[in-house]
C-alpha cells in the first residue's frame, strides 16, 4: 500500500509508528525505571512490505513481565486500596514489651482493649457540600476528643500556615479543595507527632498482614496490637514523605487510623517520659484514657503541648491553696502553646473551679479545644489578631464545631465592650439569671468575662 492509501485506511505510517517507539523508549530512559533488558527485537514494515527485498528495521526495547497483578479494590470515596505488605518493607515489628507497656499506660491494663466505636473511627473528612466540608466527622465515643484535637491542627494548617495569611484569604479557607483537605490533614498529624517527640525524633505505627510476635499470656489480642509495625524518623521531611503515602491507613473507613495515631502519638513521646510527666509510679495508676475509653487531661496537654501533664495552670504550683508546701509540685503548663484549651463544668463549685492559665488561655493562634460539662468541641477565629491585639477583642466572630452529623454552621457574634446585662433589683434575680446562662457561653466568660454572646437565629444552644 502507498502513503497516500495508508492515510486514506485511517493508518498511520511505519515511520510514525517508530517516532512514537522511540519517545516512549526515551520516557523510559530517562526515568530511570529499573526493567530488565531484553533482545527481542521489533520489525517494521516499510510501505513495501510484499518486497522481500526491502530494508528492515530492527529497534531495542525494554520489557518487563508480571506473572500475575493484585486484585484492585476501591475505597468508598474511590481511592486504591493497595497492599499492606508493599508499604510495610522496612519496618520494625513491634515486640511484646513494647505492645505491653503501650496498653498498660493507655487503659491501665493489658487485658483491657478498645471498643468496637474505637476500632471503627477513623479521619474522615464531611462531605464538600456540607456547613462544614474542612470538618472531621466524629462519633459518640471516646475517640471524638482525639479526632476535635487533631482538627484544631488542621484548621491552624488551613488557616494560619499559609505562605500569606490574611482575613479575606482564611475566609475563602474554610471552602478547601480535596488536595487542600488532605494535605492539612497530613500536616496535622505529622506536627502533633513530631512535637510529642519534642522535635528530634517520632514513630510511626502501620498495620501488616502477618503477625508481629507470637500469641503471649501476658497481652490479650485485639487484632490490631499483634499486627503493627513501627517506623522510626529523625527528620521531619522524612516523616512527611512518609505520611504523604501512607495516609490512607488513617483515614480508610476499614483501617482504624485513631488507634494508629494513638500508638503513634505514645511511641513517639515514648512511654519512659509519659510516666516521669504523669507522675506514674507503683502507687499511682494513672493512664491515657478513662474508664469510658475518653480521652484524659493528659492526652489533650499532650497533643497541645506535647507534654502529658495533668493540670492547666501556669509553670509549676509549689503551695497548695492553703498556703502549705506541697511534697510534690504540680507540674503545669510551661509556655504559650498554639493551641488552646477552655474548660467548664457545672459540678464544681465556685471557690474550687479547675484554674485554666494564661498559657492556654491566650495561645498562639485563635484556636481553642473546649470541655464543656465533660463534652469535647472546637472555638476557633479567622482573625489572627484576636490573640495578639485587644482592639480586636471587642466585637469578633467564633466558630463552634463538635464534628457530630446533623448541627447546623454556628458562628457565634461576642462583643465585650458593653458586655452583659445582668442587673436586678435583688441578689437572686441575678442569680437566676446567671444560672439560665447556656454552658457554653459560660465556658467562653472564662476567657471574656461578662461577654454578651448572639447565637445564629433559628439555632438553639447546644447546653
Amino acid at each position: 500500500m502507498t502513503s497516500d492509501a495508508i492515510k486514506n485506511v485511517g493508518l498511520s505510517s511505519p515511520g510514525a509508528e517508530r517516532e512514537k517507539l522511540n519517545k516512549l523508549l526515551k520516557i523510559f530512559d530517562d526515568k530511570g525505571f529499573n526493567l530488565e533488558d531484553s533482545k527481542r527485537r521489533v520489525r517494521f514494515n516499510s510501505p513495501a512490505d510484499d518486497n522481500e527485498k526491502a530494508p528492515k528495521l530492527t529497534q531495542r526495547v525494554k520489557t518487563f513481565y508480571v506473572e500475575s497483578w493484585p486484585e484492585v479494590q476501591l475505597n468508598k470515596d474511590g481511592s486504591l486500596v493497595r497492599p499492606r505488605s508493599g508499604r510495610n518493607l522496612g519496618g520494625t515489628p513491634i515486640t511484646v514489651h513494647t505492645a505491653t507497656l503501650v496498653r498498660e499506660i493507655l487503659h491501665g491494663s493489658t487485658v483491657h482493649s478498645f471498643c468496637r466505636e474505637w476500632k471503627k473511627s477513623s479521619f474522615t473528612f464531611q462531605d464538600p457540600t456540607s456547613p462544614y466540608p474542612w470538618g472531621l466527622q466524629t462519633q459518640r465515643c471516646g475517640s471524638r476528643g482525639l479526632i476535635l484535637a487533631v482538627q484544631a491542627y488542621v484548621i491552624k494548617q488551613l488557616l494560619f500556615d499559609r505562605e500569606y495569611v490574611s482575613n479575606i484569604l482564611a475566609q475563602s479557607a474554610l471552602k478547601p479543595t480535596e488536595f487542600e483537605r488532605k494535605r492539612s490533614l497530613i500536616g496535622a498529624l505529622c506536627e502533633i507527632l513530631w512535637k510529642a517527640g519534642d522535635g528530634k525524633r517520632c514513630s510511626v505505627c502501620l498495620l501488616q498482614d502477618k503477625r508481629s510476635f507470637p500469641q503471649d499470656y501476658r497481652l490479650r489480642d485485639d487484632n490490631i496490637t499483634e499486627y503493627v509495625v513501627l517506623f522510626e524518623f529523625k527528620k521531619f521531611t522524612d516523616l512527611s514523605t512518609f505520611m504523604r503515602r501512607n495516609i490512607e491507613e488513617f483515614t480508610s473507613d476499614k483501617s482504624p487510623g485513631c488507634i494508629l495515631f494513638l500508638y503513634s502519638l505514645v511511641l513517639s513521646a515514648s512511654v519512659f517520659k509519659l510516666k516521669e510527666e504523669m507522675l506514674i509510679t507503683n502507687e499511682t495508676n494513672y493512664k491515657l484514657l478513662n474508664d469510658r475509653e475518653e480521652c484524659t487531661q493528659a492526652l489533650m496537654n499532650l497533643i497541645i503541648t506535647g507534654h502529658a501533664c495533668h493540670y492547666l495552670h501556669n509553670g509549676n504550683l509549689v503551695y497548695s491553696q492553703n498556703g502549705n508546701l506541697l511534697a510534690n509540685p504540680l507540674k503545669g503548663i510551661q509556655e504559650r502553646s498554639e493551641i488552646g484549651f477552655l474548660f467548664w463544668d457545672k459540678g464544681e463549685n465556685d471557690d474550687d473551679r479547675t484554674d485554666v492559665g494564661s498559657m492556654l488561655k491566650t495561645p498562639k493562634k485563635p484556636i481553642w479545644l473546649t470541655s464543656v460539662n465533660g463534652h469535647p468541641g472546637l472555638l476557633f477565629s479567622t482573625n489572627l489578631d484576636l490573640v495578639s491585639d485587644w482592639r480586636v477583642e471587642t466585637r469578633f466572630f467564633l466558630h463552634y464545631y463538635t464534628g457530630l452529623p446533623g448541627i447546623p454552621a454556628c458562628p457565634l457574634h461576642i462583643e465585650t465592650r458593653f458586655g452583659r446585662n445582668a442587673l436586678g433589683r435583688t441578689k437572686l434575680y441575678r442569680r437566676q439569671k446567671e444560672e439560665s446562662i447556656p454552658q457554653l457561653e459560660r465556658c467562653i466568660m472564662t476567657k471574656w468575662y461578662g461577654a454578651a454572646i448572639d447565637w445564629p437565629e433559628g439555632v438553639l444552644p447546644f447546653y
